[in-house]
């Protein structure tokens, strides 16, 4: 099998490439002017890659042009809250136009090629503690310009689906983590703090509010997710990606506080305090199950050891390559 991966050097990008891989496909993947391309460093070789703007219509329709793909899974967006808060017109010009572009030229080029197009579960917005778990019956009300960047692509895609004959399935990943996540994430950042008092920095691990409850799942559970939806979604259908249970954040720092190597001390920042109306978020994972087989297989403590050990690794290489 031949498959697209937009954003495939991206977080989730390079875990689903990784996937693919090992099951066997031949994996294409585009990436922006100017990426870096560390996440793909063991996969760069078997890799097709192609560099590019997805808010050029002509780009994606030139690689449909070079190959035929069984699955596109369109991953490219501006993908973080604070960045797509910044920048709305930005926002709407690469996550909905840039998405439009590529369900385009899937259906001028490759009308036959399934498109997995990611969203997110931030599309429901403020969920009321009654209305959980999530399911994806629950009306779509986004509360900031990335979920609602991401709704607008979910409508757009409707036409392509009931007016053209696209085969799309959107997904709906709720919060996942893992090697390679940026650090300005809730995870990474105390994985990135503990790593430098490891190494020497003061021993105080700066933290904002840690009661909040959320929806965590191991990256390469969602990748896996991605691939099943591709194989086995139904067209038109979206699905959530959730571990089906919410853990407090500060149940999150004490798993990782526990693993660190030196004694460390938690000291509230303000700074780092961000104003939630949102106190759980949980979601069900039972229509992709039903569809597809997936449940969430890795514990968390395993997603959190493994994020810790990855974030230990890139400070050796700085330090070994200075």
């Amino acid at each position: 099998m031949r498959v697209l991966i937009t954003g495939c050097e991206g977080f989730a990008g390079s875990h689903l490439a990784e996937h693919c891989l090992g099951m066997g496909d031949e994996v294409w993947g585009t990436c922006r002017p100017g990426a870096k391309t560390v996440n793909l460093a063991q996969q760069l070789d078997r890799i097709t890659l192609r560099v590019g703007d997805l808010a050029q219509p002509d780009f994606v329709r030139g690689i449909l042009r070079e190959a035929h793909f069984d699955i596109v899974f369109h991953l490219a967006a501006i993908g973080v809250v604070h960045d797509a808060q910044r920048e709305p017109a930005r926002t709407y010009e690469v996550n909905l136009l840039g998405g439009i572009h590529l369900l385009e030229a899937v259906r001028t080029q490759s009308p036959r090629t399934r498109v997995v197009v990611v969203s997110s579960a931030e599309v429901y917005g403020l969920v009321k503690p009654e209305n959980l778990p999530v399911t994806e019956d629950q009306p779509v009300a986004p509360a900031n310009i990335f979920a609602a960047s991401k709704a607008a692509l979910e409508l757009a895609a409707h036409p392509f689906v009931y007016t053209y004959g696209l085969h799309v399935v959107i997904a709906r990943p709720f919060n996942h983590t893992g090697p390679r996540q940026r650090p300005d994430f809730v995870c990474p950042t105390f994985a990135e703090q503990i790593v430098k008092v490891e190494n020497g920095s003061e021993p105080v691990i700066r933290v904002g509010d840690l009661s909040p409850r959320r929806d965590f799942s191991d990256v390469r559970d969602i990748a896996r997710g991605y691939r099943l939806l591709g194989l086995h979604g139904a067209k038109g259908e979206a699905y959530n990606l959730t571990s089906g249970t919410s853990e407090t954040v500060e149940h999150i720092l004490h798993t990782l506080v526990q693993m660190a190597r030196v004694k460390v001390e938690i000291r509230r920042d303000p700074a780092r305090v961000r104003e939630t109306d949102v106190m759980d978020v949980r979601g069900s994972y039972a229509k992709i199950k039903a569809a597809t087989g997936w449940t969430p297989e890795i514990p968390l403590a395993k997603t959190l050891r493994d994020l810790l050990n990855w974030y230990r690794d890139q400070q050796a290489a700085r330090h070994s390559h200075p």
